[in-house]
């Protein structure tokens, strides 16, 4: 006999991490792995606020974010690079893009500015994101992002880019030789370093430019991807890629700060990786395209069902984690007990907030879904 608890779970399961019909390839892997870039902006946030010891993970914040960059990047271009050439001259499908980007964004979005908009006017000063009139325009025009809400102006950007990109990987990929497409990447790359150079680029800047070398690296990870998918290759070279995604890993653990600081016996700089925007992109694309591709072992953490939910509510607990870290700090708490507080109250606010402002509008489209 089916219990009552177990239908529940089920229904829960079913809730936050049932696939929508609006989703033509979802790996479950990949929701554990943007849980764990919220994780890690939550951490370091924590040891910033001196709620766990110092230095500890203050400075990895900008890690995490840049993982988000790269999933977001790996996860449009491979769902576009797996139509025709042909479907992508369709302007009904890219209105459809267009719609859903929005809708992915801006509903939430709008939410937390007009909040924080209405407490400032209610005079709240404790509130995180203090928002007058001229904040509130310029947050709407994607010109500011107070705090963590840096990241959405550089987010939304990159998605008004995107089509272009992918029209011309898609078109390459079709007429040109593998060596030249990968020429291509690389001279993109290179141009963007040189347009932006990351020695010039301000911190949490609004800006694509200094940081689409980070989205360019998670672009060329879906290319490779669907073109291991057409050789049959991934399957075959599964420790390969386990090597690969754990390179990857070792990569980004060695560019936190604290480690940083211990492996070359320099003083702590918490903004010391900052600006190494394409490392961060390479290291983690070799994690993606790891755990697509590596050995079981490999994807098992991240497929985990908790983990795949706090990637699921990520960019809600994203958006809240900060009024609540400032709430519980208000309370005088602090340690371990604190920072279970913290997280717990976060992703209890997020899960409500991806049921109200994000879930509602996940199957929404111009265009029936492919068979």
């Amino acid at each position: 006999m089916e219990h009552a608890g177990d239908g529940t779970m089920a229904w829960l399961r079913q809730l936050f991490l049932g696939r929508p019909r609006t989703r033509e390839r979802h790996l479950d892997a990949l929701d554990g792995l943007r849980g764990l870039a919220v994780l890690v902006v939550i951490g370091s946030h924590l040891s910033n606020a001196g709620i766990l010891p110092r230095p500890g993970l203050s400075g990895i914040g900008k890690c995490g974010v840049y993982l988000f960059f790269v999933l977001s990047a790996y996860l449009l271009t491979r769902l576009q690079l797996q139509r025709p050439l042909p479907a992508l001259a369709d302007g009904r499908h890219w209105a459809d893009y267009a719609l859903r980007r929005v809708l992915r964004i801006w509903p939430l979005y709008l939410f937390v500015l007009l909040l924080s908009w209405f407490l400032t006017r209610q005079g709240m000063a404790g509130w995180h994101y203090q928002m007058d009139d001229a904040a509130l325009l310029g947050h709407v025009l994607l010109r500011e992002g107070q705090s963590v809400l840096w990241s959405i102006p550089v987010e939304f950007t990159f998605y008004l880019w995107l089509p272009l990109l992918v029209v011309v990987m898609a078109w390459t990929a079709v007429r040109w030789p593998l060596w030249a497409q990968a020429l291509l990447g690389l001279a993109l790359v290179a141009a963007a370093l040189l347009a932006w150079p990351p020695g010039e680029s301000r911190e949490n800047d609004v800006r694509l430019g200094p940081y689409l070398v980070i989205f360019l690296c998670g672009a060329y990870a879906a290319r490779v991807d669907v073109e291991l998918e057409r050789r049959g290759l991934g399957a075959a070279w599964t420790r390969g890629w386990g090597v690969v995604g754990l390179v990857g890993l070792g990569a980004c653990l060695a560019m936190a700060p604290v480690v940083w600081a211990w492996l070359w016996s320099r003083p702590f700089d918490s903004a010391v990786s900052h600006r190494w925007f394409l490392a961060y992109g390479v290291a983690w694309s070799l994690l993606l395209l790891g755990i697509l591709h590596g050995p079981a072992w490999l994807r098992r953490p991240f497929s985990w069902a908790p983990m795949r939910w706090v990637g699921v509510v990520s960019f809600s607990a994203y958006l809240w984690h900060m009024p609540v870290l400032d709430a519980v700090r208000a309370l005088g708490s602090e340690g371990w007990p604190a920072a279970g507080l913290v997280l717990g109250l976060t992703l209890a606010v997020a899960a409500i907030s991806f049921l109200v402002f994000e879930r509602p509008w996940r199957e929404i489209r111009l265009s029936k879904p492919r068979p």
